[in-house]
């Protein structure tokens, strides 16, 4: 007997349930994993979100490796390839089981309702399982036995509902009898993803991620609630790339907080509390992609936002993609994610809401942009963001309630040291005049492309008269 495990986005070997399961019954085990170049290309992933794939995958090689287990990759252009790729694996090496971990993005639904159902007709056991969530998306429902679809009554259902089973770690399986298969090599796919981000910047592993948490929640978490919308500061843990990935569980971080706030996840230290709260935003548009999969193909929650007539102005656009826009924060921002796979969520909110309401142009522009270019790029979460700042989402931002960047500024970057650091030509602008320069041709920099008292007017006009 052999069993398969089919990884995607769940590399790790701790509390990971499609691992643990295949390991637990009797026979040899191999994992496998496809390359889907074309896919990625479609997805809009980031070449930094690729590398970080492939050095955490060697990563994982190297623990499945103390287990005794094979690791071997294949290319399958495209999902739909993947079904006749997995279908010959099996028949080739007399597989008997096939063990995955469920994902709940459209095309990922679609992909795996096939290959379970040509593997079931070809009499191979198949056991797929729920681990991205603590609750699996449509189980937690409003009184009129809906959908949720606004966060805090999401949060208090998913609190109402949990239950200790619910985040108990899976450990790591036993080391397993000596396979008779050859583990891929996955050095020259390496080379072949390779990405302009500083790869030190993002270190891979599980030991690596919890190692952070561990330091991260010790020394940073009491505070995270004060200090996590300051970009200057480095108070936010970094780990929604390690989530994306499946790196690590977001059951392993919830039992962390647990551990370094008395057992509590929804009281006590109020840093740790909020920290929670941010996994649970994660939880909260996993649950949206899959009971609203419209957010997946290319559409507004708010369906009547579709007839907005967005700016479709190529010039501003650009301006805002290479931080040019005269509006030093927002640069910031543009200049930080092109810089380093990654911007703070606060940046993100005011330079989507500066491209979504102040230029008036089209939130998916926004939405794909990040995609390409962020290491934690994912579908959920990046829409989900993309749509509350744009007011066309689940639980959006009220379209009157436009943030003003240079407000914004003064109030999370007081000392202009976030800007400071990203938008080079103002190293040197006094304070008086960093948020908003007056004369910044003096300094090689821009003046704004936009006015942002007339353009907020402008984007309240358009969305009232919906």
């Amino acid at each position: 007997m052999r069993n398969l495990v089919w990884f995607r986005n769940d590399l790790r070997v701790l509390d990971n349930p499609a691992l643990y399961h295949a390991c637990s019954e009797t026979g040899e085990v191999v994992g496998l994993y496809f390359l889907c170049e074309k896919q990625w290309l479609i997805h809009g992933d980031a070449a930094c979100k690729i590398n970080f794939w492939i050095r955490n995958l060697q990563c994982l090689q190297t623990s499945l490796k103390l287990l005794n287990i094979p690791l071997i990759v294949i290319k399958a252009p495209l999902y739909q390839d993947i079904e006749n790729k997995i279908l010959s694996f099996v028949d080739e090496h007399n597989i008997t089981s096939v063990y995955f971990n469920n994902e709940y993005g459209v095309n990922e639904l679609r992909r795996d309702r096939k290959v379970y159902s040509v593997l079931l007709n070809n009499q191979i056991n198949v056991s797929n399982f729920h681990e991205q969530t603590i609750h699996t998306p449509g189980t937690l429902k409003t009184q009129a036995g809906d959908n949720f679809k606004v966060y805090s009554p999401f949060k208090r259902s998913w609190f109402k509902n949990l239950k200790k089973e619910h985040l108990e770690i899976l450990p790591v399986p036993k080391r397993q009898n000596n396979s008779s298969f050859e583990t891929s090599s996955l050095a020259h796919y390496l080379s072949s993803y390779t990405s302009d981000i500083d790869e030190s910047l993002w270190p891979a592993g599980e030991e690596y991620i919890h190692d952070h948490v561990d330091n991260f929640l010790s020394q940073k978490g009491s505070s995270y609630k004060l200090n996590r919308d300051y970009p200057s500061l480095d108070a936010t843990s970094k780990l929604s790339p390690y989530l994306n990935t499946g790196v690590v569980s977001s059951k392993w971080c919830l039992n962390k907080a647990l551990e370094y706030n008395g057992m509590k996840l929804d009281s006590g230290d109020k840093g740790i509390v909020h920290w929670v709260s941010e996994i649970l935003w994660r939880e909260f548009y996993r649950h949206i992609i899959y009971n609203f999969p419209k957010v997946s193909k290319n559409k507004p929650f708010v369906d009547k936002t579709s007839k907005i007539k967005w700016n479709h102005d190529d010039f501003l656009y650009q301006k805002w993609e290479d931080g040019k826009t005269g509006i030093p924060i927002v640069d910031a921002g543009m200049r930080q994610l092109k810089k380093t796979g990654w911007m703070h969520n606060r940046i993100r909110m005011i330079t989507a809401m500066f491209l979504s309401k102040n230029l008036l142009m089209d939130w998916q522009k926004g939405e794909k942009y990040f995609m390409q270019n962020l290491i934690d790029g994912d579908i959920a979460s990046n829409n989900g963001g993309w749509q509350w700042s744009a007011s066309t989402g689940t639980d959006a931002a009220p379209y009157f309630r436009i943030m003003n960047p240079v407000s914004q500024s003064k109030r999370f970057d007081p000392k202009g040291t976030y800007i400071r650091t990203w938008v080079h030509e103002l190293e040197k602008c006094p304070l008086e005049d960093i948020h908003e320069p007056k004369n910044p041709e003096q300094y090689g920099y821009y003046e704004p492309i936009v006015d942002l008292k007339l353009s907020r007017k402008k984007a309240i006009d358009v969305f009232s008269n919906l």
